[in-house]
């Protein structure tokens, strides 16, 4: 599926940025913080906090006030995987002390509504009466809710490839832990290449390099180490982001177990390849 091989593309990317930067970036000594793990965090945390976008790979670059982070691509979803735009809007500083501000904040998407209603309790099945553009030939980005959490093994993904996954519902005054198995590959300790792995085992493998230290940055992002590491403890999926067609939809709801679809965006399939 194309999706998957630019995904791929993006991932490579972001794993080669990664290897040069271990070499490249600096350490600040006199607070003990690895530039390198920072950026890492700082992805990551963005791509977890912001599931209406895919990014591709990401960078640091020394100004006067210390480093801005930035992504080198960005695409709101629904996307069909051609439209990243090089000119990321999405920004952040850190100071020469290892301090994070000025993180930018993105602009909602068609996935928007949907992500705000998700484990709220809301049972919704938008698909039981979809946009009558979702026909033959056309496919749609759609977020399902599950009534139960479901695991990888019940899913059939634990052997990836890795999957958009929703790993909470909502949380007190935060969004639910997401992850994109596909644009936030870790590979401290999965060999190459991580896309192979699950998006939990992909999860696992980034909570695991936190630390407490870490909690200043996670705190720009809504997110927090402990709700993180139970969510890694657990390894439930309480929802996924997926493009399919409306016979691939059909074909999802029969299996049961679902409280809520939202149908965000129906586009037609290209020419040169098959609705999924």
């Amino acid at each position: 599926m194309k999706r998957t091989i630019i995904a791929g593309i993006a991932v490579g990317l972001t794993v080669l940025l990664a290897s040069c930067g271990e070499n490249l970036l600096p350490v600040d000594q006199s607070v003990g913080v690895s530039l390198e793990h920072l950026r890492t965090v700082l992805g990551n945390s963005a791509m977890v906090a912001n599931p209406e976008y895919r990014f591709v790979g990401h960078d640091l670059e020394p100004v006067p006030e210390g480093y801005e982070f930035q992504f080198l691509g960005t695409a709101p979803k629904p996307n069909d995987g051609q439209t990243f735009s090089f000119e990321s809007p999405f920004k952040a500083l850190i100071s020469r002390s290892g301090e994070v501000r000025d993180v930018t904040r993105l602009r909602p998407t068609g996935l928007s509504p949907a992500i705000a209603e998700f484990g709220s309790g809301v049972r919704r099945v938008h698909a039981e009466s979809p946009p009558h553009e979702f026909k033959r030939g056309t496919m749609a980005t759609v977020l399902i809710e599950f009534e139960r959490p479901e695991t990888e093994r019940s899913l059939g993904i634990e052997d990836g490839p890795s999957e958009d996954v929703f790993l909470s519902r909502q949380r007190p005054g935060a969004r639910p832990i997401y992850w994109s198995g596909q644009t936030g590959c870790s590979t401290k300790d999965l060999p190459d290449p991580c896309i192979d792995y699950s998006s939990i085992s992909q999860f696992r493998s980034w909570v695991s390099q936190l630390a407490e230290a870490d909690g200043g940055v996670l705190s720009k992002f809504g997110l927090n180490l402990p709700d993180l590491r139970q969510a890694a403890a657990d390894g439930l999926i309480y929802g996924i982001i997926v493009d399919v067609s409306p016979y691939a939809l059909r074909r999802r709801l029969k299996g049961g177990n679902i409280r809520a679809v939202w149908v965000a965006e129906v586009r037609i399939c290209s020419i040169k390849k098959e609705c999924p």
